[in-house]
């Protein structure tokens, strides 16, 4: 498996979400850098690859648990934090937890 910019930003949006859930943040607003993924999210673009189906309905749970969601793409030179947050989440195995959603309704 091979990561690309659009996995890795949806792993980053991704752990995101995990750490404003768990710090119990109900209305969120995300900067993000990606058109791609921010209007696969809006649901704008449709989301052809399998694997980016996946990331995108794994973020579409997370979200549900917020009271208020907002996505917003801000151009990368002036998005740093998400950049370094897009690097970290790169170093984390979140696509075997995606790929075992099938038979667990939830990653842990």
């Amino acid at each position: 498996f091979s990561y690309s910019n659009n996995t890795t930003e949806y792993e980053a949006l991704i752990h995101g979400l995990h750490w404003a859930r768990k710090k119990g943040i109900k209305n969120l607003q995300v900067f993000g850098d990606s058109e791609l993924i921010i209007n696969q999210v809006r649901g704008q673009h449709a989301t052809k690859n399998e694997l980016l189906k996946n990331y995108n309905n794994r973020v579409w749970d997370l979200i549900e648990d917020f009271k208020a969601f907002n996505i917003v793409s801000i151009p990368r030179k002036k998005n740093k934090a998400a950049d370094r947050l897009a690097e970290v989440g790169a170093m984390f195995d979140v696509v075997d937890n995606i790929k075992r959603e099938k038979t667990q309704p939830h990653i842990n």
